[in-house]
């Protein structure tokens, strides 16, 4: 076979990946299977040599992988390999039968667990051939994942249904929404205006609509004590307009003046803020305590800007946590740093002031470490070169070439333009760098570094920062089907290879903005892998660690003891610092040095028993950020549908109304669903889990909460963006303001005021703040328009009212705006969808048909 061939079979080669039943084999395997279709004009015969690399969420025939290196299906004449995480091999065996122009083959076999969504499947697999430039698979690169066969039947969308060992079966009671069952969800009022003028919702505030004018910007004077000239220049470039920046109060006029003044309130809370305008005059006063207050009253004052007619109005603000914050994990794919500047603009906005900046995983680390380049030379890159000495491996279906977005990394310079952007906007940057697990990318790039000067002779330098031995095979696999992805606890240039990290971050910031805290993850750690190392082995038969137990404990504090050398506080998910999977207790705080610990409490799934350890570490002493898989991951879909993009780990959905109903104070009280879709109560999780129960007693350790995105699935910014928003902003709502029905003991008052609350907020969002955010350029998430037709009259609604819905009678051919009720052929179906607020873009397309009945 030449280039020419095999471009031609990538080119035509046609691939349909089928999920063909997540049921019959109970919960262990789902039933899949892959139809290839030789539209080339050359014949795939086994003399080629060739193999399709594909990458899959779920081990490939779990049975024989990964304990043995082949999975053979005789049958196919093929055999399937695991490479590492993710990344798979499909290549002939020597009975493989010739496939000739027009022939198709059907291969099945058996994954992991189960599979329910399209965005499951990764896109880009890709074809190789003895030493020719491999080629991606044309019918698998496209963005829509065609290749993958529609989810169209239960055994294809639910997960399991089977018997547990008590004799109750476990049975997926979700099924993709219809537009009947849409439309019910969907049922809050609509108010025809935004619900509230401010977002998020001030502590007091009044606003009279009784006096109402168009605010004039002719002739502004911004007016500001001399520590607030950051803010006024910032308020300035928002108002798009030219205008006078003074620091003189006695020559002010009486109009057409914006005030921006410190007041020494030592009273009230950091952060807060008085607002008051007088549209009359064009008349606004903004005084705070400190500058980030006077930021966030110029926040509410653009806000009320976007009402068509201003009102006079006094606010009295605060924040109710003084963390209010978004995650973002750019390794699995990589995102530009104009991409993370416009989320932290938004946050801006919505006074949100912590940016967790997931730098480093398995599958990529993004930021230049000075003096380390190899980190980014070999470990921001993914390609296919399966030594990874080069690169890493193109896991996450980013494909053989160093051109997709599972390759990037942010240059110093980058860094700092961010840290910049985001001091201006009072946000702070944790940037965190993820170990002992989660390491694969750091692991071989030193690994590189150590082949790269033992060529040169230098052992000494060779050796210097390795993170694990060379000469070891470890075979031990983590959660996404990685070895070699934790770094050996028993090695000392693991912890020199921390120091420098930390140092080299340390310096970076401190031009910019000093570096407060560090986070090293500590997450998902397979601890069994440690018990193939030597120097482990030795570590515990100094007796400077109690057994293999104790080896994740001894490496946190080490940790710990670096990080408060550079005087740093740390941050850790909940796993960095409860090691003991039975007791659930967290290690002693008193063992760490640092100023404060900060834990991100995430492992909340209702069932499993671990929802109080955020209450447990507040109470024993950790400043605990709430960040609940439940209902502040965004990764998950917003909805239970095959077609929407998401994982469900956590849960098979997490809507904006679901993370706006979010209690931070009421942990317990957020117990919903379990990931069956049965419902679980707060009495039903406290009797079956008493050991889970714990009262908060220490409140000043909740700092807050926080939104998460992790970005398997996530690979171009539209999908950025959609995944975050609009649930980021029933974040910003829910740190800022805490909901009177919040402390509501009888759920079902809370649940009616929530309600009541909620139809406030959607509005806000469906008639003034996603116009907001398509003027910023953020593609946030539309969701499909519920549907249904009552005595042969069309009716439609939105989950945010005000939002455009468009049907169409005619297949698709033409749409038509939905404005009131409508008379229909109550025998043909509708196609329906909703538009962005400013028209320019659609949701997925969904059916109503007439003649099925809704249940």
């Amino acid at each position: 076979m030449d280039q020419a061939q095999l471009d031609n079979i990538a080119e035509k080669l046609d691939i349909k990946y089928s999920v063909l039943d997540n049921l019959k084999d109970g919960k262990s395997t789902y039933r899949s299977q892959i139809v290839l279709t030789n539209n080339s004009d050359f014949p795939l015969e086994y003399k080629h040599h060739w193999k399709i690399y594909f990458c899959h969420i779920r081990m490939v025939e779990p049975g024989t992988l990964p304990k043995h290196n082949e999975a053979e299906k005789k049958k196919e004449g093929v055999k399937f390999s695991h490479v590492n995480g993710c990344l798979f091999a499909l290549e002939p065996l020597k009975t493989f039968r010739t496939l000739e122009k027009g022939e198709s083959m059907t291969i099945k076999f058996k994954c992991q667990y189960y599979c329910v969504a399209r965005t499951d499947l990764l896109p880009n697999w890709y074809i190789v051939s003895g030493n020719l430039e491999p080629r991606i698979l044309k019918c698998t690169s496209m963005p829509d994942l065609g290749f993958v066969e529609p989810f169209d039947k239960p055994e294809k969308w639910k997960r399991f249904n089977y018997k547990q060992e008590n004799g109750v079966m476990r049975t997926d009671r979700y099924d993709p929404y219809t537009p009947g069952k849409r439309f019910q969800r969907n049922t809050v009022e609509d108010m025809g205006k935004p619900g509230t003028p401010v977002l998020p919702s001030p502590a007091k505030a009044s606003y009279d609509w009784e006096k109402t004018a168009n605010f004039s910007m002719d002739n502004l004077t911004i007016y500001c004590d001399t520590k607030l000239e950051n803010e006024a220049l910032f308020l300035k470039e928002k108002l798009r307009i030219e205008c006078k920046v003074s620091n003189d109060e006695n020559s002010l006029p009486s109009s057409n003046v914006i005030m921006l003044k410190l007041q020494d309130t030592k009273d009230d809370p950091a952060s807060s803020y008085k607002l008051s305008v007088n549209p009359a005059l064009s008349f606004v006063k903004i005084e705070a305590n400190d500058p980030v207050g006077a930021f966030y009253g110029i926040q509410s004052f653009l806000s009320i800007l976007e009402n068509e007619r201003v009102p006079e109005v006094e606010i009295e603000d605060h924040p109710r946590f003084t963390y209010r914050g978004m995650h973002l994990d750019v390794s699995r794919n990589f995102h530009g740093k104009h991409q993370v500047m416009k989320l932290l603009d938004v946050m801006a906005k919505y006074k949100m002031n912590k940016f967790h900046f997931h730098l480093t995983d398995d599958e990529g680390w993004r930021l230049e470490i000075p003096g380390l380049e190899e980190l980014t030379d070999i470990g921001s890159k993914r390609g296919h070169d399966l030594t990874e000495r080069t690169c890493i491996l193109p896991m996450l279906g980013s494909g053989p070439h160093l051109t997709s977005s599972g390759t990037g990394f942010y240059s110093v310079e980058d860094y700092q333009e961010i840290l910049q952007f985001a001091r201006r906007r009072h946000i702070e940057v944790i940037p965190e760098i993820d170990m002992p697990g989660h390491s694969h990318a750091a692991i071989m790039a030193m690994k590189a570094r150590y082949y790269k000067y033992k060529k040169m002779g230098d052992i000494k330098m060779a050796e210097e920062f390795l993170l694990c031995s060379v000469d070891e095979t470890l075979h031990a696999q983590s959660v996404q089907m990685f070895s070699e992805n934790s770094v050996d606890p028993g090695l000392e240039s693991t912890y020199r290879f921390v120091d420098k990290v930390v140092a080299e971050v340390q310096k970076i910031h401190e031009p910019v903005a000093p570096l407060q805290t560090f986070h090293f993850g500590g997450d998902e750690v397979p601890y069994e892998t440690w018990e193939d190392s030597e120097a482990c082995k030795a570590l515990i038969k100094s007796r400077k660690v109690k057994g293999f137990s104790k080896l994740m404990e001894y490496f946190v504090k080490r940790v710990a003891k670096i990080v408060a050398k550079h005087d740093l506080m740390m941050g850790a998910w909940q796993d960095g610092v409860i090691h003991d999977e039975v007791s659930l207790e967290p290690v002693d705080r008193s063992e760490f040095p640092n100023k404060e610990v900060h834990v991100y409490t995430w492992q909340n799934v209702w069932e499993s028993g671990l929802s109080g350890c955020a209450y447990r570490l507040a109470n024993n002493g950790y400043k605990v950020v709430m960040a609940q898989g439940t209902h502040l991951y965004f990764d998950h879909p917003y909805e239970p549908d095959p077609e929407e993009r998401g994982l469900y780990w956590a849960c098979r959905f997490c809507d904006t109304r679901k993370t706006f109903g979010f209690m931070p104070d009421n942990i317990y009280a957020n117990a919903d669903v379990k990931l069956t879709g049965d419902p679980i109560t707060m009495e039903t999780l406290l009797t079956k889990h008493p050991e889970d129960h714990d009262p908060l007693e220490e409140h000043e350790n909740i700092l807050g909460m926080q939104g998460h995105l992790w970005t398997e699935l996530v690979r171009t910014s539209d999908e950025m963006d959609a995944m975050i928003f609009p649930r980021l902003l029933a974040v910003a709502e829910r740190s800022w303001h805490k909901a009177s029905w919040e402390d509501v003991e009888d759920s079902t008052s809370r649940g009616a005021r929530m309600n009541k609350d909620w139809a406030v907020f959607a509005n806000s969002l469906g008639y003034r703040e996603l116009k907001v955010l398509d003027r910023l350029g953020v593609a946030y998430h539309l969701t499909p328009p519920g549907a249904r037709i009552v005595n042969g009259e069309l009716e439609m609604n939105a989950v945010y009212p005000g939002l455009p819905l468009f049907y169409s009678l005619n297949d698709g051919k033409t749409w038509l705006l939905y404005e009131k009720k409508v008379k229909v052929d109550s025998k043909s179906e509708i196609k329906l969808m909703s538009k962005s607020a400013d028209g320019k873009r659609e949701s997925r397309i969904v059916i109503l048909d007439p003649t099925v009945a809704e249940t």
